[in-house]
């Protein structure tokens, strides 16, 4: 069964400012990689992305816990970043399965993501671009002090 995405994700003013970056699809870089580890460290989880989401696609600008050779990008269906896109704020999931913003989500089978903390990354002129975020591969309570 296909998925549908939230309108504001197809929404031709975000889309054009994601454009204006340039960023999507484009390789990973140090900056956003140091990032994406420092997060994964501090909140011991498994995996950690940054990512510029466009029509189709949400790609990993940088990406920790991934399999070498993963692709650097996912279905912008299968994202969880199209549902910070569509509330323009973050959303923390202590368990993705029993979320009902979440529980439909094929990324909870495919990538196995139980829980999930994802923060708008905007352009300058506020449109959300994507996500910085962390995921657990099993479900677990964020504190104020993992969300700060």
């Amino acid at each position: 069964m296909p998925f549908s995405v939230p309108g504001s994700v197809v929404d031709p003013y975000r889309l054009a400012a994601v454009g204006r970056t340039g960023l999507a699809g484009t390789a990973p870089e140090e900056a956003f990689d140091r990032l994406s580890r420092l997060a994964a460290s501090v909140l011991d989880a498994p995996l950690a992305f940054i990512t510029v989401v466009d029509d189709k696609r949400s790609w990993y600008k940088s990406s920790v816990g991934l399999p070498a050779g993963s692709d650097r990008f996912g279905a912008v269906e299968e994202s969880f970043c199209q549902y910070v896109i569509d509330s323009e704020t973050e959303l923390v999931v202590d368990d993705t399965a029993a979320d009902p913003t979440t529980c439909d989500n094929p990324s909870i089978g495919t990538m196995g993501v139980a829980a999930w903390a994802g923060f708008p990354v905007r352009a300058p002129g506020g449109e959300v671009l994507g996500t910085f975020c962390v995921a657990d591969s099993v479900a677990r309570h964020w504190t104020d002090r993992d969300v700060e």
